[in-house]
């Protein structure tokens, strides 16, 4: 298939590129974004960060694609090719991690399809602006896979026109820095499971009766957070979709993650596994058979995930038989099938060369990207387990118990449409399986292939600084989680058997 872009992509292109080259400089260069990182990573001067994402609001690179059927927010026009475009410039840059993620990509998409035209006026300027950063209230101790079991209530004074909050949620990504936290809580008395739900936009300035507790992870950073609400305050015009359909809005906010995140986090994958690639050239590691065969197995893998993500993308836009289109809306030629025999292209770069030999480009500075990605490896709730991070940091596998599953017609949406993309069911569950899996295997290759030295630290401990790790030690370690946030892998199969394959449900009791 040919997935070209269009002269109009290649002009915006060049106009990412510059803006990047000539702002992304100075004091900014300091957050380039290592393997390993991730958005709502704590390392790096938070000053500096904030700055930075004022600094692309600035230019209108916030909310870049936001549907603008009722106008635009201070973001610039972009069609779905040149929103992955800017994804690539941007991770070509090696520009850092967004503090902004959850604003951008999950909230703000949420209020053009949920929230009334106050809501967005007061809120969707300020985040494309970069100026009011966001976490999310979902995961609790006892509702982190099982989110349709939270506990957390808000009860409505009428007199005083606002909610009063209290509750516990957990793995609530930068809640630390947050502006604003959007909050999933009961507001109808003896309401259960997913009924009596309501989505609130709540101010995370409230001494006293909102405390925040960091969670030191293994990396050693504390990007992750307990958020404990004692009757915090949230106004009642800042309640999203309606009292008591905060279900069906969190769950429009998890399908949202599904659209060009899937294509954008592996752009980030591709980076990485140049670098691992490259280390083993340098380092001689690749000459062994099994090693080498593991790194070219790793690359492949990475395409098949690429070409998966584009043909789920592709369907959504092409709901019911149209003729396929690539990603700018030309016709996709099957050059199989083409008449002139052509082999099939691809138009974006490979993420590495074949490791058995070839030079390998360093896509971070390379003029093209991989066309690939996922979302936000922010820790969320896994469906139907324990506890585990929200996601600040990922994609959007389809979430909830697996007995209160979405209805089977129930299909994912992308930013700029704000109707339902194909009814593929298992396609969310799939890429989660996928690219879970892939990153891990990548950080224990990046360790395998530094061998013993994997076990020695950049820097010498010291009581100071007793936990300094390198950027494929993050990797490795931060890793272990991409098989249960966003959606274990049991889960992830679950939904595919009882879903997609129609086999019985497992019992639930």
């Amino acid at each position: 298939m040919d997935f070209a872009f269009g002269p109009e992509d290649e002009r915006f292109r060049a106009e990412a590129r510059d803006w990047l080259a000539e702002h992304f400089t100075g004091p900014f260069t300091v957050l380039e974004q290592q393997p390993g990182g991730h958005p709502g990573e704590g390392r790096g001067d938070m000053a500096v960060r904030r700055a930075w994402e004022r600094e692309l609001g600035t230019g209108g690179w916030i909310g870049v694609g936001w549907d603008r059927t009722d106008g635009a927010y201070g973001n610039r026009a972009a069609t779905l090719t040149q929103q992955v475009v800017w994804a690539e410039e941007y991770a070509r840059a090696g520009a850092p991690g967004r503090l902004g993620h959850i604003g951008e990509n999950l909230l703000a998409p949420t209020l053009l399809a949920h929230g009334d035209s106050a809501q967005r006026a007061r809120f969707l300027p300020a985040i494309a602006r970069g100026e009011e950063l966001w976490c999310q209230g979902y995961s609790e101790p006892d509702a982190g896979s099982d989110l349709a079991g939270l506990r957390t209530r808000a009860v409505l004074d009428p007199a005083a026109g606002t909610y009063r909050i209290t509750g516990q949620k957990i793995w609530t990504s930068l809640a630390h820095e947050a502006d604003w936290c959007f909050v999933l809580a009961r507001t109808e008395e003896g309401s259960q499971r997913h009924h009596g739900l309501s989505f609130l936009l709540v101010p995370m300035d409230q001494p006293g009766r909102i405390e925040v507790r960091p969670i030191r992870q293994l990396t050693g950073t504390a990007e992750f957070n307990e958020v404990f609400f004692d009757g915090a305050v949230a106004r009642a015009e800042h309640l999203v979709g309606g009292a008591g359909h905060g279900w069906r809005v969190a769950m429009s906010l998890l399908a949202v993650e599904r659209g060009v995140s899937t294509l954008v986090q592996q752009i980030g994958f591709a980076q990485e596994l140049s670098r691992v690639v490259r280390l083993a050239l340098e380092t001689g590691a690749a000459e062994e058979p099994v090693l080498r065969d593991r790194l070219v197995r790793q690359w492949a893998e990475l395409k098949a995930m690429r070409w998966n993500a584009l043909r789920t993308l592709g369907a959504a836009q092409n709901p019911a038989g149209s003729p396929v289109r690539d990603l700018g809306g030309s016709p996709v030629r099957d050059h199989a099938q083409d008449s002139a025999g052509t082999s099939a292209q691809d138009h974006t770069q490979d993420p590495v060369q074949d490791p058995a030999g070839s030079p390998v480009r360093d896509h971070a500075r390379d003029s093209a990207q991989d066309l690939s990605g996922s979302p936000v490896r922010d820790p969320v709730q896994d469906p139907a387990g324990g506890p585990v991070p929200d996601h600040a940091r990922n994609a959007a596998p389809q979430r909830g118990a697996p007995h209160d599953l979405p209805p089977r017609n129930a299909g994912p949406q992308f930013p700029g449409s704000r109707d339902p993309g194909p009814r593929d069911p298992g396609a969310p569950s799939v890429a989660k399986l996928l690219w879970g899996g892939w990153h891990q295997r990548l950080g224990e290759l990046a360790v395998q292939v530094r061998g013993a030295a994997a076990a020695l630290g950049p820097e010498r401990w010291t009581t100071g600084r007793p936990y300094e790790l390198d950027a494929f030690q993050r990797l490795f370690l931060f890793s272990r989680a991409d098989t249960i946030y966003g959606g274990s892998d049991e889960i992830q199969r679950t939904i595919i058997a009882e879903r997609v394959l129609h086999l019985p449900k497992e019992s639930r009791r």
